[in-house]
């Protein structure tokens, strides 16, 4: 069952361009991970200083280990500079039917629905897309 991590960062003031070169600068090296299954930051458009990081790993272990890499451990001391709260993390996995697959849509629809929110820089929330 995968393990889906959102966490959200608000930038200090004047910090908002250091904030989403750090996120951005964790996408490449977090793709290549064992276990990494999606990594992408969002940011706000009403508010630069907001984004928000989507991540699905293949469970906790993989989170664990991706805790431990160089470039987290260095996001992490950037960030403590950077953020002007704590960083709010949320692990979610889905239950149920979902878990099994009973309920899932199309592969298909799923991607070009994306696709289509990609294309005007959106995410389904409203946020934009950084990457």
């Amino acid at each position: 069952m995968s393990l889906v991590v959102i966490a959200e960062c608000v930038a200090r003031p004047g910090r908002e361009d250091r904030l989403r070169t750090t996120l951005e600068a964790l996408i490449e090296p977090s793709l290549e991970e064992p276990g990494c299954l999606a990594y992408r930051p969002y940011a706000d458009p009403n508010n630069p200083g907001h984004m928000v990081v989507v991540a699905e790993w293949t469970g906790p272990e993989a989170l664990a280990r991706h805790g431990a890499t160089p470039h987290v451990h260095h996001a992490r001391q950037v960030l403590d500079l950077v953020l002007a709260e704590p960083m709010a993390v949320r692990r979610l996995v889905v239950q149920g039917a979902l878990a099994q697959g009973a309920l899932a849509q199309e592969p298909v629809a799923q991607e070009s629905v994306s696709e289509g929110l990609a294309a005007e820089g959106l995410a389904s929330d409203g946020l934009a897309s950084s990457k």
